[in-house]
């Protein structure tokens, strides 16, 4: 991927300049207790949670202006999301394994795919608990993506490089299979598509889109995994990338400073995932 880009759906920033420091590792949540007898005992939250902090030196005044904004709410609250330079996949973890809630097997209540087509079906394996795949009716049959972290659409911003791979499944299926990436308004309303036969497809975000939808149509009636699919910014997908996710993060610690020389500035930003709309 190329450059950071940060900020709220309709209003992402392009950070054209690299950080001086940037750490990404996860909470884990693990807490040690040793006994007496020196037996060790580990407990740990149930899912980690994402931290990011960043710094730079001597940031451009444009920039270091949308990022004190950003700290101090000055455009409102609510979540903000990276589009990290580091993350080779921004579908979630079990989505890019084709995995999800054991159980769910009506369309509707499936959080990470949907079929986009009147054919076509998501369901759960019934020899692999909690492994979902795609049954192609026909060859209109079309499934999309869903975002875990919106509960919908992937946030984009106009002029963002954004790609899509295909399962594995399907994209073994070469230029049978077509893959596209819907764009969207603030409203949801369609604005365009990139697509392509085979088993990628990059295009870049236009004017006025702030939501994106991948989408695969295997081309061939049958059952397909839903593992391996990959979903990049700022690159081309690639196959067999762990999903790292898009988080919502809240800015916990900010610092600003003036630089020398003026107008620059050294910023730093905490920020933290969460699960709710703090921001």
């Amino acid at each position: 991927m190329g450059n950071l880009w940060i900020g709220r759906p309709g209003s992402m920033t392009e950070i054209d300049q690299a950080a001086k420091s940037f750490d990404r590792s996860a909470d884990l949540g693990v807490s040690e207790f040793k006994s007496l007898g020196g037996r060790v005992t580990v407990t740990r939250n149930q899912a980690p949670v994402r931290r990011l902090k960043l710094s730079w030196d001597l940031l451009a005044p444009a920039h270091a202006r949308v990022l004190d904004r950003l700290a101090r709410r000055v455009d409102g609250s609510g979540p903000v999301y990276v589009f990290d330079p580091a993350a080779g996949n921004v579908l979630a973890p079990a989505q890019a394994l084709g995995r999800g809630v054991s159980g769910a097997t009506d369309i509707t209540g499936l959080a990470q795919w949907f079929r986009t087509t009147s054919t076509g079906t998501v369901a759960e394996s019934t020899t692999a608990a909690g492994t979902f795949g795609f049954t192609a009716a026909d060859a209109t049959s079309a499934v999309a993506w869903r975002c875990t972290a919106t509960a919908g659409t992937f946030p984009v911003a106009p002029g963002l490089v954004v790609s899509f791979r295909a399962p594995t499944a399907i994209a073994a299926l070469g230029t049978t299979a077509k893959v596209g990436i819907d764009y969207k308004k603030a409203d949801g309303s369609y604005l365009g598509s990139s697509t392509a036969y085979g088993p990628l497809v990059t295009g870049t975000a236009p004017a006025d889109a702030v939501y994106a939808t991948p989408t695969a149509t295997p081309g061939a009636a049958g059952t397909y995994s839903l593992a391996g699919a990959c979903l990049t910014y700022g690159g081309t997908a690639e196959d067999g990338v762990p999903g790292d996710g898009l988080p919502p993060l809240a800015i916990t610690n900010y610092s600003d400073a003036p630089g020398r020389p003026l107008p620059y500035r050294n910023i730093g930003l905490d920020l933290v995932e969460v699960s709710g709309a703090a921001g």
